[in-house]
């Protein structure tokens, strides 16, 4: 169950990832801002950037014990 919960926060920090990315470069939101889209883009990279560096320390957490 552990190996599940590891493997799903990743495919959810790659979705970040790819969220913001898409964001920034589709034309799907183009009746946005390019400040906006820019802001958001910057918002998902941080949450996926926090919610990886999370998860590292609390594999490296459970490796030590």
């Amino acid at each position: 169950m552990k190996n599940f919960v590891r493997y799903f926060s990743i495919v959810i920090i790659v979705l970040y990832f790819f969220l913001a990315v898409y964001i920034l470069v589709s034309p799907t939101f183009k009746y946005l801002t390019k400040e906006i889209r820019i802001i958001f883009a910057a918002f998902l990279f941080l949450y996926g950037g926090f919610r990886l560096a999370r998860l590292w320390t609390k594999s490296r957490e459970q490796e030590e014990e």
